[in-house]
């Protein structure tokens, strides 16, 4: 299999193993204890930057170039699996601001990510 496709695989999945279990831990806490869910929103869109970020580091390590490019298509990636999932869930598309904000962050932290892994990679 192509390496740039595993890579990318990798990436994807790691970052939403991480999510979840950012998402189970803050679940925990708001079940357990006094914490509120008045800074769910925060949490979601922190935890996708750091996971997306971290995916793109992943990608661009596995690969030799385009740290950039590869970065973004995690963050492409991790939003259509999330578009996706949100669909099973309500079978209503409603494209909010949010929504679009949490897309841009992670394509974004994707590229950033990319441009961290390449630049930070042993030859």
């Amino acid at each position: 299999m192509n390496t740039a496709l595993v890579s990318l695989t990798k990436a994807t999945v790691f970052s939403y193993v991480l999510t979840a279990i950012v998402f189970v831990v803050y679940g925990i806490l708001l079940t357990y204890t006094e914490t509120t869910e008045e800074n769910i929103q925060i949490v979601v869109m922190m935890t996708t930057v750091i996971s997306v970020l971290i995916g793109g580091i992943i990608a661009s390590k596995g690969v030799n170039s385009k740290g950039l490019l590869f970065g973004m298509l995690v963050g492409i990636v991790y939003s259509i699996i999330m578009i996706m999932v949100g669909l099973c869930v309500l079978p209503v598309l409603k494209i909010t601001y949010k929504m679009v904000m949490i897309i841009i962050l992670s394509i974004s932290a994707g590229g950033i990510g990319g441009i961290i892994g390449i630049n930070t990679k042993k030859s």
